[in-house]
């Protein structure tokens, strides 16, 4: 008999489910360039299932998908969802970092 899925892998699947992707799975290796947490062509995505999300968290895993993207076309994102019984998936936040939303949807344009 299988083993349930741990909670954070649960969340993944699902999330990789909800934009058509698969989820990587554990990645370890010995350069400093990780992978992204769902495989989508087109995007990087960074899965966090957080107890506590602080502002501090949410922005390293927007770096975390942007360093991880494979491409320069890659849209990097975050998605973060409070581990907090009875909250449901859809109260996920999908989150970028200003400059990306920038770079890949406005154009060049100044920014402090």
């Amino acid at each position: 008999m299988s083993k349930p899925p741990t909670s954070w892998k649960g969340y993944e699947s699902r999330i990789a489910s909800i934009f058509g992707g698969t989820r990587r799975g554990a990645y370890v290796s010995a350069g400093s360039k990780g992978k992204s947490d769902i495989i989508k062509d087109g995007f990087s995505i960074e899965c966090k299932l957080l107890k506590q999300p602080t502002w501090q968290k949410m922005l390293d895993a927007c770096r975390q998908a942007e360093n991880n993207a494979e491409s320069s076309l890659d849209i990097p994102i975050a998605v973060v969802k409070k581990n907090k019984q009875g909250l449901k998936d859809m109260d996920t936040l999908v989150i970028m970092r200003l400059e990306t939303f920038r770079d890949h949807f406005i154009g060049d344009t100044k920014c402090d």
